[in-house]
This record gives C-alpha cells, sequence and structure tokens, in this order.
C-alpha cells in the first residue's frame, strides 16, 4: 500500500524507475514517509513546512499563498489547513476525475473544513508536472519558468487572479528544484538561478511585509549571494534545516519575511549564473565523454 500511493501520485510506474532495493527499504521504513501515509500527505515534505511555520507562525488563516513546484501537492495539502482555505466547488474536468480515480477515497476527501470563524485564505499551486485535485486549491499545472514559455505562465496566472478577484498575495513559497547533474557546483549554481527567477516572479506579486520561501543547496559562493539578495528585500531571513530534511541532503530553506523593497530597487540579472553553469556543465560533458571512450576501448580490449 505504502509503495503504491507513493509511486500513484506521479506519471510514472516502478517498471520506468531505476530505484535500487536498498533506496526503496529506507524510504518505506522513513518515519516521516510512514506518517505521512497515516496523516493523509502525499509526500513527507510536507512535515518540513509544517515545522518550520511551527517556528515562525508564517502562516495565518485569511492568507493568499502560492506554491510554486507544488507537485505533488504537500505542501499545498499543509497550506489548505494553514490560511483556511475554502474547498473548491464546481463541476470537475475529465482530466481531474480520471486522476481521482486512481486515488483511494480518503485521499479526495479533504481533512480540512474551514473554520467560519476565521477568516478564510485561498491556495494557488502550480507546476510544469500534473497535480491531483486537492478540495481548496487553485491547481495550475503545465507551469514552467523557462524563457520561452514565462509569458503564457504569466497570462494563465494572472486570468486566475483577475478571476478570484486578487491584486497582491501574503505568501510565495517556492519549494523547486533542477534536476541534478550530481556534479555539486553545478547543482548549486543552477537552483539558485531558479530561485533568483522564483524571487522574480514573487516581487510582482508579494503584499508590503509578505513572506518567501525557498529551497536552496548549502555549501556554495552562490548560495551566500542569494541570502545576501533576500536580505535586501526583506527585514528579516532566517536559515533553516528541517529536522524532516534527510541529514545527508544538502538542501536548506531561506524564508524571507517583512518585504520591503520596491520592484525597481535591485536587478536580479542571473546572466553570470548562467554563464557560470554553462560553463561548468561544457567542462562536465568533455569529461563524461572522456571517461565514455576510455571505457569503451577497454571493453573492445
Amino acid at each position: 500500500m505504502l509503495i503504491g500511493r507513493f509511486f500513484s501520485y506521479r506519471s510514472f510506474s516502478i517498471s520506468t524507475c531505476h530505484f535500487t532495493k536498498s533506496w526503496m527499504a529506507k524510504h518505506v521504513s522513513d518515519p516521516y514517509v510512514r506518517r505521512s501515509v497515516k496523516e493523509n500527505y502525499r509526500a513527507r515534505s510536507a512535515f518540513k513546512l509544517i515545522e518550520m511555520n511551527n517556528m515562525y507562525k508564517f502562516l495565518e488563516p485569511g492568507h493568499i499563498v502560492i506554491d510554486m513546484g507544488a507537485a505533488p501537492g504537500a505542501w499545498s495539502q499543509v497550506l489548505v489547513k494553514e490560511v483556511n482555505a475554502r474547498t473548491n466547488k464546481g463541476k470537475k474536468t475529465q482530466q481531474q476525475q480520471q486522476q481521482n480515480e486512481l486515488l483511494h477515497p480518503s485521499e479526495i476527501t479533504s481533512l480540512h473544513k474551514p473554520n467560519p470563524d476565521l477568516k478564510c485564505g485561498i491556495v494557488i499551486a502550480l507546476d510544469r508536472d500534473p497535480i491531483f485535485e486537492i478540495p481548496g486549491v487553485h491547481i495550475i499545472d503545465d507551469w514552467n519558468l523557462t524563457e520561452e514559455t514565462t509569458n503564457d505562465c504569466n497570462k494563465r496566472l494572472q486570468d486566475l487572479l483577475n478571476r478570484l478577484k486578487i491584486n497582491k498575495v501574503d505568501g510565495i513559497l517556492s519549494d523547486m528544484c533542477p534536476n541534478v547533474t550530481g556534479c555539486k557546483e553545478i547543482d548549486h549554481s543552477a537552483i539558485v538561478v531558479l530561485q533568483r527567477q522564483a524571487l522574480h516572479f514573487a516581487r510582482r506579486l508579494l503584499k508590503k511585509n509578505g513572506y518567501f520561501l525557498c529551497k536552496l543547496f548549502q555549501g556554495q559562493e552562490t548560495f551566500q549571494e542569494m541570502r545576501s539578495l533576500l536580505e535586501s528585500l526583506f527585514h528579516i531571513v532566517h536559515l533553516v534545516k528541517p529536522s524532516a530534511s534527510r541529514y545527508q541532503s544538502p538542501e536548506m530553506y531561506l524564508l524571507a519575511m517583512q518585504y520591503h523593497a520596491d520592484s525597481s530597487d535591485i536587478s536580479l540579472n542571473t546572466d553570470n549564473n548562467n554563464q557560470r553553469i554553462e560553463t561548468k556543465r561544457n567542462e562536465i560533458e568533455k569529461l563524461l565523454a572522456e571517461a565514455r571512450r576510455i571505457r569503451t576501448k577497454k571493453n573492445d580490449k
């Protein structure tokens, strides 16, 4: 049941994945994975957000929050409860109905019932991958922040904001992560570039005193650059390593609170980082090509 649920949220099957037996054994025995199944969260990452919010109390009933890189939806599930979001009402699309057929009934039913005595918030989830329906969450999938699709993404989001009569939001959370290469310098720089794009996106929509939460990999110069940038835009910046984050993972979170900067204050030019990543990527590709050549030569012998 645990393995089945783990893969049911993703658009691939076990036969197409290359997980080792040892990795799967560690995964299914992980206490946070087991807890996520018991409490009907779609991923163990839900407990990272719960822990960070318990520490700093930045989520409140009535808040309007955007969850970037939301799939499979664990953070959005937490947000629905914390901001007291109303359950969506309306006719489901054919795609949503097909997706829901893959889920256990307890996973479709919202565990959260809005408190009528508190303000009701709004949760918007964005991701390039499909997200199964979450009661109380407005979902936009096929979302990508690349240059080729940015304008279309912004238009789709703006249409939703107009429909909901939203001008500014209280918070933007970004748990996005690029495809890792295994090279620390490339991966660290790439996630900073991605989160700088997320920050650029966030600055157009954040209210004064709003908050921005993003994931980074600690250990490179680019990490400190991102932290310094956030400190210039927000009054408070916390560096957080939740206990739910695996100890061997380099991931850290930067929680920036009390946004104060005007949209024209600081340039978020990422050209230097992009050039640095591309140069390092080319170097790695040359090394890999040489390694393949040597391996092929040995096999021929």
